[in-house]
C-alpha cells in the first residue's frame, strides 16, 4: 500500500482514480491532485474522463478553488455518462460561488427526480435549503430540509445544513446542538465544524470557537476556510500576529483560491495591527502585482498611500461597544439600540424598530423624535466633517450616521479612527467585527446627507457633546423639517421648503437632491435636467445627479444620452441595484433583450430581494413560454411578499390558486414562528452570558 501513495506510475486508470479518492476521503486535498497530475503524465487522455474531472472539480471545491471547480464539474456532467454525483457537487459549488439560484435549479432537479440514488437525493435536499436559506426564503428552506428529512436518512451533511439555516435566523443556541450533533455523526465534518465554530464567534464565545476550529484543523489541516476563520476570531480578541500566521498558512494551503487576494488583504491589515508596517505595505504591493483585477484593488491604493505617508498616530478606539447583527433590515434599529446600551440604556434592536420603522425603512426625522424620549441619555445632531467625527471619539461619544451605495442608506455607528492609515473604524450591523473605511471612500458615500450624524452620551456627559452654533442648530432643524416633508403628499409644498433651504446653505446637496425628486416625481424633465446640470457644476462625480439626468434623458426620448448617464453613474458606484434596474428596463425598451435580461440576473444575484427585477424577470420568461422559469421566481417573490398582488395573478395563471394560496399563507405562518424562535433565543442567549455556560462536550467529537 505504501508504494501506492508515493508511485509515479499506477497499474490502470481505475487505480490511480482510486488512490485520489482515498485521499479526498482523508481530506488530504494536495496528495489527491498530486495523484491526479501523475496519472495525468502517465494517461494525457484522462483529462476528458469525466470520473477524472469529477474528482478533481471535488477537490478544488474543498480547497476553495471554485472558478476551476465549476470548470471541471461542467465539463463533466455534459458527459452523458458522468454520475450524478458531478450535478451534486456542481450546485454545492455554484451555491460557494453565489450563484444561488442557479445552484437551486441544479440541487432541486437532483431531490425531485427517483431515479437517483438516495444519500444524493438527500444531500441535494439539505444544499437546497442553504441557498433557499441564503436568499432569505425560510419556507423553502424549510420544505427542502422537511423533504430530505423523509427519505429517513440522517447525516452529519444534513444537521449541518439544518444548522445553517437555523444560524441564519438569529436562533443560534438551537443551531449549535445540531451542529454538535452533526459532528458526533462524523467527526470529519467540515460544514460542521465551521459552522459551528461560527456559531459560537458571532455570539463572542471566542474561547470555545478557538476549540471547535482547533479541532477542526486537527481532522481536516487543508481546508483554508478554518484558517481564515481562525484568523477572523484571533482579529476580534486583538491578537493579530496569530491572526496573521493563520492567514499565512491558508494563502500557503491555496495560494490559487478564488478569496485569495481577500486573505491577501486581511493579512496586510492584521500585519499593520500587529505593529508591522513594512510588511503590511509589502504584502498590500503583492496583492496588487499578483491580482491586477482584484475588487480590493482601490482600497489597496488608498491604504498603500496612507501607510506610505509614515506617520506615528495612534488606533482611537472605543472599547466595550456592543457587537450585535442587525436582524432583517434593521440597520438603523440595530445601531440605535447599539449605542444606547453602550451608553447605559438597555434597549433591544426590536424595541426600537417598533418605535421607528416607517414600513421596509428609518428616517431620520424618526430617529430624532426617537431620541428625545429617550430617558438618561443626550444627544446632539450635526453635520459632520473628519474631525468632529474624532473629536466625538476622543471623547467616548460614539456617533449615528449612515453610507450611500449610489442611492442606498445605510445606518452604522463610528466607534474610531485610525490617522495612520487613514481609516475610520464602524460597527457595522451586519458585521460582527468592527469594519474599517478609508475616509476617502466614507467622505464620498457620507455626502448623500451632507454627513448628517448623531452624537450619543449619557446624560450625565452631556457636556461632551460637540458643540454647535445658533445657526448651525437652525439649519439643522431646518434640514429635519424638510426630510419630514418629504413623506406628506404635497410636492409643491416640498418644492418650496427644498429651495428655500438650498437659496439659504447652496453647499448643502440634499436640498437640491430633494429638488430634483420632486421634478422626477412630476414627471418634469426640463426642471430634473436643469437641477442635475446644477448639482454637477458644484459635484462633478454626484452619483445621484448622474442618475436623475439619465432619467430626465430618458424621459425627452434621448436614450443613448440616458444610458451614457447611466454607465457614468455605474462607473462612480456599481453596488446601486435601483441603477442597474433602470439601465436593464433602458435596454429592454431598446429591444436590447438578452443584455436587459443578463443586467437583471446581476441585480437580483446582488439583491435577490429587488422585487421590480425579479417581477419584470418572471413576467419575460413567461412570454417566452419558458413557464418553468416564469413559476419559479412568482413563487419567489410571492414568498417574500405574500401580497404582492402582480406576482400573485401572474403565479395563479401559471400554477393554478391552490399554489398561490400554499405559498402565501405557508410564507405568513413560516414568519411568524421564525420571530417566535427568535424571541426565544435570545431569551436563551440572556441565560448563556458566559462561556462557561458553553455544554458542548469537545472531547466526545
Amino acid at each position: 500500500m505504501a508504494s501506492d501513495v508515493t508511485a509515479e506510475s499506477f497499474s490502470s486508470r481505475k487505480v490511480c482514480l482510486a488512490r485520489a479518492r482515498e485521499h479526498l476521503g482523508n481530506r488530504a486535498y494536495r496528495s489527491a491532485r498530486n495523484t491526479l497530475a501523475r496519472g495525468v503524465r502517465q494517461w494525457p487522455d484522462l483529462e476528458s474522463d469525466h470520473e477524472y474531472r469529477t474528482v478533481l472539480g471535488h477537490v478544488a471545491w474543498r480547497c476553495n478553488c471554485l472558478r476551476e471547480a465549476k470548470r471541471h464539474l461542467t465539463v463533466a456532467t455534459r458527459d452523458e455518462d458522468s454520475h450524478v454525483e458531478a450535478r451534486f457537487l456542481l450546485g454545492r459549488v455554484l451555491l460557494d460561488m453565489g450563484q444561488v439560484e442557479r445552484a437551486i435549479d441544479v440541487l432541486d432537479t437532483i431531490l425531485q427526480d427517483p431515479d437517483q440514488l438516495v444519500p444524493y437525493r438527500v444531500h441535494a435536499g439539505g444544499a437546497l435549503s442553504v441557498a433557499y436559506s441564503a436568499l432569505g426564503l425560510n419556507k423553502s428552506s424549510q420544505d427542502a430540509l422537511e423533504e430530505a428529512a423523509r427519505f429517513g436518512l440522517i447525516s452529519a451533511q444534513l444537521l449541518a445544513d439544518e444548522g445553517f439555516r437555523l444560524l441564519r435566523v438569529g436562533a443560534y443556541p438551537e443551531a449549535e446542538v445540531q451542529l454538535a450533533k452533526g459532528l458526533q455523526v462524523d467527526s470529519t465534518c467540515e460544514d460542521a465544524f465551521f459552522r459551528l465554530g461560527n456559531a459560537l464567534f458571532v455570539q463572542d464565545k471566542t474561547e470555545p470557537a478557538l476549540e471547535v476550529l482547533a479541532y477542526g484543523i486537527e481532522q481536516s489541516p487543508e481546508y483554508p476556510p478554518f484558517y481564515k476563520l481562525m484568523s477572523e476570531v484571533y482579529t476580534a480578541r486583538g491578537q493579530h500576529k496569530e491572526a496573521a500566521a493563520f492567514l499565512k498558512r491558508a494563502l500557503e494551503i491555496s495560494p490559487e483560491a478564488d478569496d485569495a487576494d481577500e486573505l491577501q488583504f486581511m493579512l496586510a491589515d492584521a500585519l499593520y495591527r500587529a505593529g508591522r508596517p513594512d510588511g503590511a505595505i509589502m504584502t498590500f504591493r503583492d496583492l496588487l502585482q499578483q491580482h491586477p483585477r482584484s475588487l480590493f484593488r482601490p482600497t489597496v491604493q488608498l491604504r498603500l498611500k496612507s501607510l506610505e505617508k509614515r506617520t506615528d498616530a495612534k488606533p482611537v478606539r472605543l472599547k466595550g461597544f456592543p457587537r450585535k447583527l442587525q436582524k432583517r433590515h434593521y440597520c438603523a434599529p440595530n445601531t440605535l439600540a447599539n449605542v444606547l446600551t453602550f451608553c447605559g440604556v438597555n434597549t433591544t434592536q426590536d424595541d426600537v424598530a417598533a418605535r421607528v420603522m416607517r414600513g421596509a425603512g428609518t428616517h431620520w426625522p424618526e430617529v430624532f423624535d426617537y431620541l428625545k424620549d429617550v430617558d438618561g441619555v443626550a444627544h446632539r445632531g450635526f453635520f459632520g466633517t473628519l474631525e468632529v467625527l474624532k473629536r466625538c471619539i476622543d471623547a467616548r461619544l460614539p456617533v449615528i450616521t449612515t453610507e450611500y451605495y449610489g442611492m442606498t442608506g445605510h445606518a452604522l455607528a463610528i466607534i474610531g479612527y485610525d490617522d495612520t492609515a487613514e481609516l475610520l473604524i464602524a460597527q457595522d450591523p451586519r458585521n460582527f467585527d468592527p469594519v474599517e473605511i478609508p475616509y476617502a471612500d466614507f467622505e464620498r458615500s457620507w455626502m448623500h446627507d451632507d454627513g448628517l450624524c448623531i452624537a450619543v452620551a449619557a446624560a450625565s456627559d452631556r457636556k461632551r457633546l460637540p458643540t454647535q452654533s445658533g445657526d448651525d442648530e437652525r439649519l439643522l432643524r431646518g434640514f429635519i423639517e424638510l426630510l419630514r416633508k418629504r413623506a406628506e403628499d404635497d410636492p409643491e409644498a416640498l418644492l418650496r421648503a427644498a429651495s428655500e433651504l438650498s437659496q439659504e446653505a447652496p453647499e448643502k446637496q440634499a436640498p437640491l437632491r430633494i429638488m430634483a425628486e420632486v421634478a422626477l416625481r412630476l414627471r418634469s424633465g426640463p426642471q430634473l435636467l436643469a437641477l442635475c446640470d446644477d448639482a454637477l457644476r458644484k459635484w462633478p462625480d454626484c452619483f445621484w445627479a448622474l442618475r436623475y439626468r439619465g432619467d430626465a434623458l430618458w424621459m425627452a426620448l434621448d436614450e443613448a444620452g440616458a444610458m451614457q448617464q447611466y454607465r457614468r453613474a455605474r462607473r462612480i458606484d456599481r453596488r446601486d441595484p435601483s441603477l442597474a434596474y433602470a439601465m436593464s428596463e433602458l435596454m429592454y425598451a431598446t429591444g436590447r433583450k438578452r443584455r436587459a435580461i443578463a443586467l437583471l440576473l446581476s441585480v437580483l444575484g446582488e439583491s435577490p430581494l429587488h422585487h421590480r427585477a425579479r417581477m419584470r424577470l418572471a413576467e419575460h420568461l413567461a412570454d417566452g413560454g419558458d413557464n418553468r422559469g416564469a413559476v419559479f421566481h412568482a413563487r419567489l417573490l410571492v414568498e417574500y411578499d405574500p401580497d404582492h398582488a402582480a406576482a400573485k395573478e401572474l403565479l395563479a395563471k401559471l400554477a393554478g390558486n391552490t399554489v398561490v394560496r400554499k405559498v402565501s399563507e405557508g410564507a405568513k405562518k413560516t414568519a411568524e414562528e421564525i420571530a417566535r424562535k427568535q424571541d426565544e433565543s435570545a431569551a436563551k442567549a440572556q441565560k448563556m452570558s458566559s462561556e462557561e455556560d458553553f455544554e458542548i462536550e469537545l472531547e466526545d467529537i
